[in-house]
């Protein structure tokens, strides 16, 4: 693959994630599993199933109007098929919505002063019988999109989300928990904490606790 990146650090951190440590590494029993990328980025995780699973089917949610055009750019340029390039933020309705970008991994809905077409997850993932991996990763949105697809989330066989906590907000990650349970999922948690986690509270991009968690259906 030929890739292009909008800035070396994230490039290298997403590329570690992605590929050395298989983060998103799923045994999907069939050669064209269904995958939704929310917070796609430049798009190294599309790389990552098209190397495994050509005959997947993706479709990929970038709100950052920057980076969404390097990720069809790079969807374009290595020729990749069933791949569905959304610009658009995933959301809990369509119409737009307040977006701070950063030019990397850290851009932020609800906030900024810039606006960016915003769609419905809820209603892209009805649109499909089954969904075998749905990845969400944008930025402190996560409560608000997966709540209003309750109903949506009984079909998605594997889900992964970054749970995010801005500092100023009430914590929520016990709301999360609670709807992937009642989802039908059992789930595995991942927190990286630094040396001495009560002396050094590290705040990142507004937030001050972020926490991987990967769910499959029991």
């Amino acid at each position: 693959y030929t890739i292009s990146g909008t800035d070396a650090k994230s490039f290298l951190h997403q590329y570690e994630e992605i590929f050395i440590r298989r983060a998103f590494a799923v045994d999907f029993k069939k050669p064209n599993p269904v995958i939704f990328c929310c917070g796609a980025n430049i798009g190294l995780e599309i790389f990552f199933f098209k190397k495994y699973y050509p005959a997947c089917k993706i479709k990929a949610f970038e709100a950052d109007p920057q980076i969404s055009a390097v990720l069809a750019e790079n969807v374009l340029r290595n020729k990749l098929q069933h791949v569905e390039i959304i610009s658009a933020a995933a959301w809990n309705e369509d119409g737009s919505i307040t977006f701070e970008p950063d030019g990397a991994l850290g851009g932020k809905t609800g906030s900024g002063t810039i606006k960016v077409p915003s769609v419905r997850l809820a209603y892209h993932l009805n649109k499909e019988p089954h969904i075998d991996l749905l990845l969400i990763d944008i930025e402190g949105a996560e409560i608000a999109v997966l709540t209003d697809c309750k109903e949506q989330l009984t079909k998605v066989g594997h889900l992964f989300v970054e749970w995010h906590s801005p500092v100023k907000d009430k914590q929520n990650l016990d709301e999360l928990l609670l709807l992937l349970t009642n989802c039908g999922f059992r789930y595995r948690l991942n927190n990286k904490l630094p040396e001495a986690p009560f002396v050094h509270r590290v705040v990142e991009g507004g937030f001050d606790a972020m926490v991987e968690i990967y769910a499959e259906k029991k």
